[in-house]
């Protein structure tokens, strides 16, 4: 496993954990106050998985690009 590859795991499991706790704490604090989940926390879900997605994404097309262009070198 690259440093790369090992950046890029770590960046994405970190921010998936964060996000994780700030939904069940946010999913806890409604349950308990009577109140409905606050919809600014959907949308700080929604973006963050759509920019890990673009990151993981350009990871890889990167990784594509750089097996790829090791093919042709040879």
């Amino acid at each position: 496993m690259s440093n790369k590859d090992r950046i890029v795991f770590i960046m994405v499991g970190g921010v998936m954990s964060l996000l994780t706790i700030i939904v069940l704490g946010d999913f806890w604090v409604a349950l308990h106050e009577h109140r409905p989940i606050d919809d600014d926390i959907i949308q700080l879900l929604q973006m963050s998985i759509t920019g890990l997605i673009g990151i993981v994404g350009g990871y890889f097309g990167s990784k594509s690009s750089d097996n790829k262009d090791k093919n042709n070198n040879i």
